[in-house]
């Protein structure tokens, strides 16, 4: 008789319906703590992490599915040493990921929440709304360059939506110039001539904060920070006086460095645009991303290896 795995999904997920399921028995929800001795399959998010003394309590565990593409909860070092394999679903996410980025850039280049937040203080019923002639003097996207931080699928999404727009973009990447895509610099070249700095990157021990103090000294003044990736990719405190101060013109957050705590400055900055990380947050891109942690959980159990970050390492492989 074929074996049927055991199998936790931390959230209720969109398209769950249509996810057909043959070989595993799932449930929803955060598990038990006597359940998990036996979970062979999980998709987590960060609201459960896989820390280290979570992990070893799972004894059982073969897979694990990141729900999207960052997986910095999850600590990928005790799943190899364990043998268990990490997964994620990188491509489910570009799409709306990069549309998201390109929202934000728009809505700072042409002050829409700001214009938006004035014209309501300035409404007086019945009356002319001295807003009008009075507004915030904008950009023609043709006369500004977009540095992207960060080059993989999201950033090369987000080139082509934005040089449809007509902006100039630049890049840079940690693994230097990608070839057939002009425009690298390194990161303290890139941040003097970007007027829009757009964050992409994976949060990793190499870029936890790595917009910090030195290199948000490097802004021009009238530049404006888009974050679309992880909220620890910057240092927040350094980014609120940097706003403070006026050496960077405004940010579009949809990401925070301790979400879901947003820091009371930020909250009251009117050149700072607020989104509650809903980066992936579309019908589509979940229906995707359900589809493919199922099918990365399911190809594991098969013995495959599909989306993996650690298939070195795994050796906790199923019977």
């Amino acid at each position: 008789m074929k074996k049927r795995y055991q199998c936790q999904t931390i959230a209720p997920l969109v398209g769950w319906d249509n996810t057909a399921s043959t070989s595993a028995y799932w449930a929803a929800g955060i598990p038990a703590q006597d359940t998990l001795p036996r979970l062979n399959g999980m998709i987590v998010n960060p609201a459960y992490p896989l820390h280290r003394d979570r992990l070893l309590q799972m004894e059982s565990l073969v897979v694990v599915s990141a729900y999207g593409v960052g997986y910095d909860y999850i600590d990928v070092e005790a799943a190899s040493e364990l043998g268990v394999l990490v997964t994620h679903t990188p491509q489910a996410v570009v799409t709306a990921t990069a549309e998201l980025g390109l929202t934000l850039v728009l809505s700072l280049l042409r002050h829409v929440v700001a214009h938006d937040h004035d014209i309501r203080l300035c409404h007086r019923p019945g009356l002319p709304n001295p807003l009008f002639g009075q507004a915030r003097m904008a950009h023609n996207a043709s006369s500004q360059t977009v540095g992207l931080v960060g080059y993989g699928r999201i950033g090369q999404r987000l080139r082509q939506l934005l040089e449809a727009v007509g902006f100039r973009v630049a890049y840079t990447r940690s693994h230097g110039p990608l070839p057939q895509h002009p425009g690298f610099h390194t990161l303290n070249e890139l941040i003097p001539v970007s007027d829009i700095i757009v964050l992409a990157v994976p949060l990793t021990p190499s870029t936890y904060h790595l917009v910090n103090q030195q290199v948000l000294a490097l802004c021009k003044p009238t530049a404006t920070m888009v974050n679309v990736s992880r909220g620890a990719v910057v240092d927040e405190q350094s980014l609120v006086q940097a706003l403070q101060c006026g050496a960077l013109a405004g940010a579009a957050l949809d990401v925070y460095e301790f979400e879901p705590r947003i820091s009371d400055a930020l909250i009251l900055m009117p050149q700072v645009i607020l989104s509650p990380h809903v980066g992936t947050f579309t019908e589509e891109t979940r229906v995707q991303m359900t589809h493919d942690a199922v099918s990365n959980i399911l190809e594991g159990l098969a013995g495959r290896a599909q989306n993996a970050i650690n298939s070195d390492s795994w050796s906790r492989k199923p019977n």
